[in-house]
């Protein structure tokens, strides 16, 4: 049986975020509905790398102050251990992300670097607007 203590109310930050995860053949998906946003733990997990490594690394972003205080964190998410809150989890969305992945050396690192710029790459498809003017009952 699955049981989860994570609380499911409409405020928890479980509900609306996404993360990446690694899929077959070392493929990026994204998995949860909304904004992405990691925890640390999810960090270290996604990327190979020690939490010590990951860690250090966040702490040189975070001494930088090149980035809007919206990419610095996502908000926060409950640590929930044996049924009791025991303090929460800083969220990282995806500007930090993206900055980690070159920050890190390691295959996931670099794997995730390359999905990043052929995402970028990708051309967007693009819905042209038709205006009407004038009388339309022809």
């Amino acid at each position: 049986m699955n049981t989860s203590y994570k609380s499911k109310t409409k405020t928890s930050t479980e509900n609306h975020r996404s993360y990446f995860d690694w899929g077959c053949n070392m493929q990026v998906i994204r998995k949860g509905n909304g904004n992405i946003a990691m925890t640390e733990s999810e960090l270290a997990r996604f990327f190979g790398v020690t939490w010590m490594k990951l860690n250090h690394r966040l702490q040189t972003l975070m001494k930088f102050p090149n980035q809007h205080p919206d990419e610095r964190s996502a908000g926060e998410e409950e640590v929930i251990i044996n049924g009791q809150l025991k303090g929460y989890a800083p969220l990282y969305p995806l500007p930090i992300i993206i900055a980690l992945s070159f920050l890190l050396e390691s295959t996931e690192a670099h794997l995730f670097r390359k999905y990043v710029c052929e995402r970028l790459q990708k051309p967007a498809s693009v819905v042209t607007p038709v205006f009407l003017l004038g009388n339309t009952n022809n």
